[in-house]
């Protein structure tokens, strides 16, 4: 599978809220648009051209489908400065329902007084917690040993 690197959003707050010195994002639907985005940038700097492609993409219309799959994806791999390495996975339910259940579930609980003061990311604020309060389940093989081979 081909993919490209890109400041994804939850892997910039993961980073931010970790410390790690540098974080590494891909997503394999942009590898397809690699080509495309920097010429379609510069053209939607014209402020008409941005206008009549802001109204043509508020017209578009997508037919309800089927659930492709049951569970949608995060990987992460973590490569620490004395070589140790981990790989886990967030599995989550529907994606979208998964995605509007985060800012909900942050709603919940910063009323509740469940929050601290200052500028944090929500990951930052509430920890791993969050994703598993919205259906999240992290799937963490255990770590190699110093072979490779889990101890």
């Amino acid at each position: 599978m081909t993919t490209v690197s890109v400041p994804l959003g939850e892997l910039i707050a993961a980073q931010r809220a970790s410390g790690a010195p540098d974080v590494t994002a891909s997503s394999s639907e942009m590898a397809a648009l690699r080509h495309v985005l920097p010429a379609a940038s510069m053209l939607l700097e014209w402020p008409a051209l941005r206008r009549f492609a802001v109204r043509r993409l508020a017209r578009v219309r997508f037919p309800a489908q089927p659930q492709p799959r049951a569970h949608s994806w995060g990987h992460a791999r973590i490569r620490w400065a004395d070589g140790t390495v981990r790989e886990g996975w967030l599995r989550v339910g529907e994606a979208q329902g998964y995605t509007g259940a985060m800012p909900a579930e942050i709603a919940r609980r910063l009323p509740a007084g469940e929050g601290r003061p200052g500028a944090r990311t929500p990951a930052a604020l509430f920890g791993p917690s969050l994703a598993e309060s919205c259906g999240g389940e992290y799937l963490l093989p255990e770590p190699a040993g110093p072979i490779g081979r889990p101890h």
